[in-house]
């Protein structure tokens, strides 16, 4: 019975390790989507919304303190849903909350935003960029044609780094 639990410990433990450093890497790949992307507005501040990860909000929260966009300030904020959302550049929906993305882009409607998607298949739904794992390794799709919608450009370095699905 010690071994189990031991064992249960141990791969939770593990588990735990798995998710903060996907979540490492995921606000490395936020904060560089921000830097290929061409922001319409001559703002001080770039501002990214955390729907439902509160791994990746703590991530981008660190990350924040350190780096900036161009001259521009990052700053983090963290939403329970998606209703009410203030002024943001990117809002990333967790993949826990991918069911909302239609909410979300309703709410967002003539913002002009990156919507970030943690859930494979998501661009097909509206996002402009969702998550993928494969085989272990975190990559991206990306839809230039649902970013353009929201009135954004994205580098041509961004769109041959990600798999695109237009």
């Amino acid at each position: 019975m010690r071994k189990l639990l031991f064992l249960s410990a141990v791969l939770l433990l593990l588990c735990n390790v798995c998710r903060a450093q996907m979540a490492q890497f995921q606000a490395l790949y936020i904060y560089n989507f921000a830097k290929n992307i061409g922001w319409p507005d001559g703002s001080s501040e770039l501002v990214i919304t955390v729907i439902g990860d509160n791994d990746l909000m703590s991530e981008l929260s660190r990350l924040a303190t350190s780096k900036n966009v161009g001259s521009r300030k990052v700053i983090v904020k963290e939403s329970a849903t998606t209703n009410g959302i203030p002024k943001s550049d990117i809002i990333y929906l967790g993949e826990s909350k991918a069911g909302q993305i239609g909410t979300l882009l309703a709410n967002q409607e003539g913002n002009k935003n990156l919507i970030v998607c943690g859930k494979k298949g998501q661009c097909a739904n509206g996002a402009g960029i969702s998550f993928l794992n494969e085989g272990g390794k975190l990559q991206f799709e990306i839809s230039n044609k649902n970013i353009s919608k929201r009135g954004l450009q994205v580098s041509q370095k961004l769109l041959t780094l990600g798999t695109a699905v237009d």
